[in-house]
């Protein structure tokens, strides 16, 4: 972002930038330009083609223009994955935590009945899931579970 910036700056018409951060590692770049043939030229430009290019390599893109003295753009979130890719990871995470946690627990407890253990797998599992598995999982896949089938970030919910 911060070289798409510099470079921006260079180009005439370019008058501010803002980068909006959200949780989970995504990341926003508004670029506000004086005239919209000078957005349209500085984006056909070999320089900002070639940014792009390199962000591709690890990143997916979303491009959005407006001009006016109001803008409104629509954010890609994790509401607007596939609900099938959203089961799929979380089962990804969920079935080797609970083998694991099930596993440990019996051999630690093997003279506690059945009921106990379980209700001790289920805080172990979901204090696991929640503050370990998870959040690194869907960090892992993020940005496949918010692809469209073009490979364009999903703005609609899925």
């Amino acid at each position: 972002m911060d070289r798409v910036i510099a470079a921006a700056h260079v180009d005439g018409g370019f008058m501010s930038a803002v980068r909006l951060d959200q949780a989970g590692g995504l990341h926003h770049l508004v670029l506000h330009f004086d005239e919209r043939r000078r957005l349209e030229r500085w984006s056909e430009g070999a320089t900002y083609i070639a940014l792009a290019s390199e962000a591709d390599a690890f990143s997916v893109g979303l491009d959005q223009n407006d001009s006016g003295s109001v803008m409104g753009f629509d954010l890609p979130s994790e509401v607007a994955a596939k609900k099938w890719k959203t089961a799929l990871v979380t089962w990804l995470g969920v079935v080797p935590t609970l083998l694991i946690v099930s596993s440990v627990v019996a051999w630690a407890l093997p003279d506690v009945p059945r009921v106990l253990q379980q209700i001790v797998s289920s805080v172990l599992l979901t204090s696991a899931l929640t503050w370990l598995i998870l959040p690194k999982v869907r960090g892992w896949s993020r940005f496949w579970m918010m692809q469209n089938e073009q490979g364009d970030l999903r703005k609609e919910p899925g």
